[in-house]
């Protein structure tokens, strides 16, 4: 008995990507990835498994979470543009420009994702413009 334990696990954790990937398992799997996903920060996870559920309030709680760390890059690219306005050292103006341009390649990133997850919320047959 032990041995066909052992071969079950194994099986499934053998198929358990490609079967997931697949979107063949129950929506309530997937609200169980996109969620574990969220608390990780995996954007690019939790959408790959969103558009396996039918959960609307679960792509809005994405969308929340994408706009938040949006708003939260903003202010702090925000303030590293004021900082470089009030006449910083060369070697300190270098740092924050460095930082400004990591800023907005987050926002970038993040205003990625979340076109995508509203492109979930609306539908295959809607038109984003």
């Amino acid at each position: 008995m032990l041995g066909l334990g052992l071969l079950v696990r194994a099986g499934r954790s053998l198929l358990a990507g490609p079967v997931a990937d697949a979107g063949w398992l129950p929506g309530s799997y997937y609200r169980h990835l996109v969620l574990e996903a969220l608390e990780e920060d995996d954007f690019p996870g939790a959408l790959n498994y969103l558009q396996w559920t039918d959960d609307p309030l679960l792509a809005q709680m994405l969308i929340l979470r994408l706009r938040l760390l949006i708003r939260d890059h903003q202010q702090q690219r925000e303030t590293l543009e004021g900082m470089l306005g009030n006449g910083l050292p060369a070697e300190r103006q270098a740092k924050c420009r460095d930082l400004s341009d990591k800023q907005e390649r987050a926002l970038e990133l993040l205003r990625g994702y979340e076109t995508r997850a509203l492109a979930l919320v609306r539908g295959p047959g809607t038109r984003q413009g």
